[in-house]
Parts: structure tokens; C-alpha cells; sequence
């Protein structure tokens, strides 16, 4: 049975999480939030491991981990 393996990974101080994935050469990043925007967000990049290594790179290096689609849900638009 295959698993995907984590290739990266990064912990804020306030425990949200990314984690970049990858399984038989199909790549996916894990967002993984802590209270009060508890819940996990899995994005798949398919055989596109440069691209899914870049969104994990430019999540890092934010002051938060907010995705896209977690940031229109905090404003109100989801």
C-alpha cells in the first residue's frame, strides 16, 4: 500500500501548519489550521512538484498560512 511521504514541512507559532506531499510522483500541499479556524485544506499539483514546492516555499515565508480560499472564508465571502 502506498503512503504519501512528506517532503517538507513548517509550524507557526500558533500551530498552523503546511506540508508539502508526495506520492509516486504526483504532488499535493496540507494546510492544517489551528483554533479558532480549525480544519485542513489539501491542494494537489499532480506531477507539478516544482509548482507545489513553490506554493509550500511562499506559504513559509508569510506571516500567516493563509490560503486563498481560507482568506475569502475569514472575510466573510465563503
Amino acid at each position: 500500500m502506498a503512503e504519501w511521504e512528506m517532503r517538507g514541512h513548517y509550524e507557526t507559532v500558533v500551530g498552523d501548519r503546511v506540508t508539502l506531499l508526495e506520492l509516486n510522483g504526483h504532488w499535493a500541499v496540507l494546510w492544517s489550521y489551528a483554533y479558532p479556524h480549525n480544519g485542513t485544506q489539501l491542494v494537489s499539483y499532480g506531477e507539478h512538484g516544482g509548482k507545489a514546492v513553490d506554493v509550500f516555499t511562499t506559504s513559509r515565508e508569510r506571516e500567516s498560512l493563509a490560503f486563498d480560499s481560507r482568506q475569502r472564508w475569514m472575510n466573510g465571502s465563503i
